[in-house]
């Protein structure tokens, strides 16, 4: 057996990175990248594969890992690197078609070093190969975070721990999404990354947008880079017809007004597993609020009635998602520009329904003088 599959045979147990360069043949992966994940509970690996300048991703047992290299890429790159916690093992190959091992000791931090070290670990890592990431502004070409966009960088990742968090139990090997009101598309490209590449799962996602020019430009950035599974379209959700797929998860993250109210009703109605909303511009109880009883004192100034009227209009979001079989959390949220609408209604399908929260938000409709959109749209639901 060859220097390089008897040297990856005996470390494919603690093997963190391998690279694959320098091809002999133009047809071939301009480069391979591999790193070691958890995929379900079991350990493997994933691919990166660079071609045209796209890059393709995949996920491999250990076994296949193996297999692939001994009969697709040894021999085929001049350059292969294998990475360690105790050493990295280059490898140049020879005329002979041999390759040349060389070794240097691997770099790993003391484990007092790793206890005491307090700095965030993000979901998305500076460094991580996310693309898009460039061409979206946050990331140099060396995948550096850029200094302008640290922020941004952080809310990223704040919205990908959400979501990480609720779908830690998630079973199923394909997800179909849809993002409402996708706008410059930061966490359309995020989300599917997170799905397709960190999760390895068959990931649809659809962004939506009132504007030609969005979807034109962000699905060119989708086929640049090979994501065969993100769509952009562009399409009103409050008017148009949207898709008949089975949808598992809705995004609604600044939708303005209304739009919010029938996107969300949009999810309620396809029976979508999991709901993130993020609502913006919450103008529609506050323009028809009028004075009526124990809430008259909240009214009299105009910035009070302003910030009264958006948490009553999220408080009767959630109180019908509850009704209509939804557990919901509501969770500070810090949105992508740094205005104070930062709360995210999260919700979960499986809770039992109810027509209590309702009842109570249309009492107090009709109390005090105004409508909301939601509420309106799902009065006659079971």
């Amino acid at each position: 057996m060859a220097r390089l599959i008897t040297d990856l045979s005996s470390c494919l147990d603690s093997l963190t990175k391998a690279v694959f360069s320098q091809p002999i043949d133009s047809t071939d992966y301009s480069k391979i990248s591999v790193r070691a994940v958890t995929i379900r509970g079991q350990a493997g690996f994933q691919l990166e594969q660079l071609r045209d300048n796209k890059a393709f991703h995949r996920n491999v047992t250990p076994e296949e890992l193996l297999k692939l290299v001994q009969q697709e890429l040894e021999g085929r790159y001049r350059q292969v690197l294998l990475v360690t916690p105790e050493q990295s093992s280059q490898y140049c190959l020879k005329v002979n078609g041999s390759y040349k091992k060389s070794v240097s000791a691997g770099i790993a931090m003391p484990a007092a070093s790793r206890s005491h070290n307090r700095e965030k670990s993000y979901i998305l890592k500076e460094g991580e190969n996310i693309p898009a990431l460039v061409d979206l502004g946050v990331f140099t070409p060396d995948m550096k975070i850029v200094r302008a966009k640290y922020d941004k960088y952080k809310q990223i990742n704040r919205f990908i721990e959400l979501v990480d968090q609720a779908f830690r139990d998630y079973k199923k090997d394909e997800i179909c999404i849809l993002d409402f009101g996708c706008g410059k598309s930061y966490l359309t490209f995020i989300l599917y990354y997170y799905f397709s590449v960190k999760r390895g799962l068959k990931a649809t996602i659809i962004g939506y947008d009132l504007k030609a020019d969005v979807v034109e430009r962000y699905g060119k950035i989708a086929e640049k880079y090979g994501y065969t599974g993100l769509e952009f379209v562009h399409a009103d959700v409050s008017r148009d017809v949207l898709t008949d797929r089975k949808i598992d998860m809705i995004v609604t993250l600044h939708a303005c007004d209304t739009a919010t109210d029938y996107a969300l009703h949009y999810a309620i109605t396809k029976g979508a597993d999991f709901i993130f909303s993020v609502p913006c511009c919450q103008h529609e109880i506050n323009a028809g609020i009028h004075k009526g009883g124990d809430l008259d004192l909240l009214l009299h100034h105009g910035i009070i009635q302003e910030r009264l009227s958006a948490l009553l209009t999220d408080s009767i979001r959630a109180a019908v998602l509850e009704d209509m079989g939804y557990q919901v959390d509501m969770i500070e949220f810090i949105d992508f520009d740094h205005s104070p609408k930062n709360l995210m209604i999260r919700a979960r399908r499986g809770g039992k329904k109810s027509t209590a929260g309702r009842s109570e938000a249309q009492r107090l409709a009709e109390r005090y003088g105004f409508t909301q959109k939601l509420l309106e749209l799902c009065g006659e639901m079971e």
